[in-house]
C-alpha cells in the first residue's frame, strides 16, 4: 500500500513533468486521507498557481502555513503569488518571514531582491542590492543574479560614481559566466552611455542584437546611444524597429529625433500614433505634440485636438485630462492670452513637470500683465560663439529640480566660457536671470549628468561646446567656493517681492527668530522616498525652543494635517500670516525657507535643500537622519564635496 510520503513523491514527479491535472488529483486524494497535511496543501497551491488559479493557490498555501507556520518554502511561494497579484508589500513581508525561518533560503533572498528592485525608490534599491549579494554568496555561479544586481546598483547609483562602477563589474561578471547573455550586454551598454563611453556602448548593443536581433529593449537603447553619438539617421532606424516589435515607448524618442532632423511632419504623425498605441509614453507625446503645434502657430488645431482627445487603452479614457488641459493652456499662453491660460488650469492640481511649468509661468505672466509688464527674453547676440543650451530644462521635475539643473549648467558654461541658452522655465521667470532664448541647431547631449559634474569639479577635462544638454541633470556637490556665485544668480525679481516679502514681514512681527520647517508628503509617499516623521522634529524642537529669542514656528508642507503635530509650539503656515498667492503658494513657502533664521529640511527634498543653499540669514540648518530617527545639524554648502 502506498504511504502518504510516497504519494507526495509521485505527485511532485507529476507536477515537475507538467502533468498538472494528475498531480492535482493526487494531492486531493492525499488531503482526503489527511486534511491537515501542510505539505500537500502547499503543493496543491503551487499546482493551482501553475493553472492560473491564484486566489485558490493563495488560500491553500495560507492554510498550509496555518498548520505549519515554519515552512519557509511555503512562505517564499506565498510571496510569489502575492507578487503576481500586485500585492508587493505583502509579498516582501512573506519573503522576510521565509528568511526569518531559514536565513540561507536562496529563493527568498532572490525573491525579496527582485521585489525591492522592481518596486523602486531610494529606500529599496540599496536593500535590493544587498539581497542580490546574499544570493551570490550562496550561489556565485548565477549569471542572472549578477545581471539583476547590476540593474539595482545602476538604479541606486544616480549620484554615486562608485555604484556605477560596481554595476558595470556586476554585468561583466554575468557575461563571464554567460557570454551569450543578451540582456547583460544591453545593460552594460546602458551604463557605458551614462559614462559617456558611446563607442563602447554601441559595441555592447550590437552584441546584444546579434544574439537577439529583434529584442525591442536593445533596439530602443541602441537608439538612445546612436542619438547621443550624433547618429540621428541610425537612431531613427533603431527606434522604428523597436516600435515594430512592440516597444511603443520608442515612438516619442523617434519623434524627437525626427524633429531634430527638421522632419516635423513625420514627427507629428509618429506622435499621433503614440497617442493611440498601448504602452506608449502618452504624457510625453502630449507634451511634444503640444510644443510642435505651438511652434508652428497652430493654436486652434492644438485646442481642438486636446479638447477631444481620449486615450483608448485605459478603463478611464480621461486619464490624461490634466496633460490635455496643460496643452490647451500652453496654446493660449503662446498666443498671448494669459488670462485664458490661467483660467484653463485654475483649480487643477497635478504633479507633472509640464503642468507645473505652464501653470506657474501663466500665473507669473498674469501678475506682470496686471503691472503693465511682460518678461522680454533676450536673443543670443552672437550665436556663432561657443554656447550650450538645455531645451529640456522645464520638462523633468519641478521647481527645485529645474533650478538645480540650471546651477549645474551655468557652472559648466561659466567655467569654460560658453553662453548658456535656456527655454522659458519657472526659475527663469522667478529669479532675476537674463539668459538668452535657444538659438537652435545644436547636437543633443544625452545622459550628461555625470559628465557635466565631472567637468565642473575638474575630474575630467574634455568640455563639449555647442551641445543641447538634455535632462535630467543636477549638481552632485555643493561646494563652498560656488556659494556666493549661485546665491547672486538666484534672487527673486523685484516684481515678485510684493507677494513673497509680506510673509516674512508677518513672521518677524510675531517674533525675533523664525524657525521654518519643511514637511513633505504627497509624491514622496507614492515614489517611496524617505518620509520625515514629524515626531523627530518635535523632539528636536523641545530641546531647541527654550534657547531661542522669541521664536515663531512656520511649517511649509503639502500635508496640512501634519501642522497639528507641532501644536505645543503654536505653529503657523501660509494662510495664517498672509494672502496666499493663488497657484504660486510654493514660492511664498520657498521665500520663508530661503530667509528664515533656522531652517529644517525634509529628507530627500530638493525644494527645501535648495532654499537652504540660497539662505544667507540662517545660523542653523538641520536635516533628518532617517537611520537614527532623529534630527541633526548639517551644512548646505561643503568645503570639499557632498551629495545633493
Amino acid at each position: 500500500m502506498t504511504t502518504v510520503a510516497e504519494a507526495l513523491q509521485i505527485a511532485v514527479g507529476l507536477y515537475r513533468a507538467g502533468r498538472l491535472d494528475e498531480a492535482r488529483a493526487l494531492y486531493l486524494r492525499i488531503l482526503e486521507a489527511d486534511p491537515r497535511n501542510a505539505v500537500a496543501l502547499h503543493l496543491l497551491g503551487l499546482a493551482e498557481r501553475r493553472q492560473g488559479n491564484r486566489d485558490k493557490a493563495l488560500e491553500l498555501i495560507r492554510a498550509a502555513l496555518d498548520i505549519a507556520p515554519d515552512m519557509a518554502d511555503a512562505c517564499c511561494n506565498l510571496a510569489g503569488i502575492l507578487s503576481d497579484l500586485g500585492r508587493v508589500d505583502e509579498a516582501a513581508a512573506a519573503q522576510r518571514r521565509a528568511l526569518a525561518i531559514e536565513p540561507a533560503l536562496e529563493a527568498a533572498h532572490h525573491g525579496l531582491a527582485s521585489l525591492l528592485c522592481s518596486r523602486g525608490g531610494p529606500r529599496d534599491w540599496s536593500a535590493s542590492a544587498d539581497s542580490f549579494r546574499r544570493v551570490l554568496r550562496l550561489n556565485p555561479q548565477r549569471a542572472e543574479v549578477y545581471h539583476d544586481l547590476g540593474i539595482a546598483l545602476r538604479q541606486g547609483g544616480a549620484v554615486d560614481a562608485e555604484a556605477l562602477g560596481l554595476a558595470m563589474h556586476s554585468q561583466r561578471n554575468a557575461l563571464a559566466l554567460r557570454p551569450d547573455f543578451a540582456a547583460a550586454h544591453m545593460n552594460l551598454g546602458n551604463l557605458l552611455v551614462e559614462l559617456g563611453r558611446l563607442d563602447e556602448a554601441l559595441v555592447c548593443f550590437r552584441r546584444s542584437l546579434v544574439l537577439e536581433p529583434e529584442q525591442g529593449g536593445a533596439l530602443y537603447n541602441q537608439g538612445n546611444a546612436q542619438h547621443a553619438a550624433g547618429l540621428a539617421d541610425a537612431a531613427v532606424d533603431s527606434y522604428a524597429r523597436a516600435a515594430r516589435v512592440g516597444v511603443n515607448l520608442s515612438l516619442t524618442r523617434l519623434a524627437d529625433v525626427l524633429t531634430g532632423l527638421g522632419r516635423e511632419g513625420e514627427a507629428e504623425q509618429v506622435l499621433r500614433l503614440a497617442l493611440t498605441s498601448p504602452g506608449s509614453d502618452v504624457s510625453g507625446a502630449i507634451d511634444m505634440l503640444s510644443a510642435l503645434l505651438v511652434r508652428q502657430g497652430r493654436y486652434e488645431d492644438s485646442r481642438r485636438f486636446f479638447a477631444d482627445y481620449r486615450y483608448p487603452h485605459l478603463a478611464d479614457p480621461n486619464a490624461f485630462r490634466i496633460e490635455c488641459l496643460t496643452a490647451i493652456a500652453e496654446s493660449w499662453l503662446a498666443a498671448g492670452e494669459v488670462d485664458r491660460a490661467v483660467e484653463v488650469l485654475a483649480g487643477v492640481h497635478g504633479h507633472g513637470s509640464r503642468f507645473f511649468t505652464v501653470k506657474s509661468i501663466a500665473g507669473l505672466s498674469q501678475v506682470l500683465a496686471r503691472q503693465g509688464k511682460r518678461l522680454e527674453r533676450p536673443a543670443n547676440p552672437d550665436p556663432a560663439a561657443p554656447r550650450i543650451c538645455s531645451s529640456t530644462l522645464a520638462t523633468h521635475g519641478r521647481f527645485a529640480h529645474n533650478v538645480l539643473e540650471y546651477v549645474l549648467l551655468r557652472l559648466y558654461a561659466e567655467k569654460f566660457g560658453y553662453r548658456l541658452e535656456t527655454p522659458d522655465w519657472v526659475g527663469g521667470y522667478y529669479f532675476d536671470l537674463d539668459d538668452p532664448k535657444p538659438s537652435g541647431g545644436l547636437k543633443p547631449m544625452h545622459f550628461a549628468r555625470r559628465i557635466l559634474n565631472d567637468l565642473v569639479t575638474g575630474r575630467r577635462d574634455d568640455p563639449r561646446p555647442d551641445v543641447d544638454i538634455l535632462s535630467p541633470l543636477f549638481l552632485f556637490e555643493h561646494r563652498e567656493e560656488w556659494r556666493e556665485r549661485v546665491q547672486s544668480w538666484l534672487r527673486p525679481r523685484p516684481e515678485w517681492l510684493g507677494h513673497v516679502d509680506p510673509v516674512m514681514q508677518a513672521l518677524k512681527a510675531r517674533g525675533n527668530t523664525v524657525v521654518a520647517l519643511h514637511i513633505r508628503r504627497g509624491d514622496f509617499v507614492w515614489f517611496r522616498y524617505t518620509i520625515t516623521e514629524t515626531s523627530w522634529y518635535v523632539d528636536w524642537l523641545k530641546a531647541l525652543w527654550p534657547t531661542l529669542d522669541r521664536p515663531v514656528l512656520y511649517i511649509a508642507t503639502d500635508d496640512p494635517a501634519t501642522i497639528a503635530d507641532f501644536a505645543e509650539f503654536a505653529p503657523v503656515s501660509l494662510t495664517d500670516v498672509a494672502q496666499p498667492w493663488q497657484g504660486l503658494e510654493f514660492l511664498q513657502d520657498f521665500h520663508v525657507l530661503m530667509n528664515a533664521d533656522v531652517v529644517g529640511v525634509s529628507a530627500h527634498s530638493g525644494y527645501s535643500q535648495l532654499a537652504a543653499l540660497l539662505n544667507r540669514n540662517a545660523r542653523l540648518f538641520v536635516e533628518p537622519d532617517a537611520a537614527a530617527r532623529r534630527i541633526k545639524t548639517y551644512s548646505p554648502w561643503t568645503s570639499s564635496s557632498g551629495t545633493a
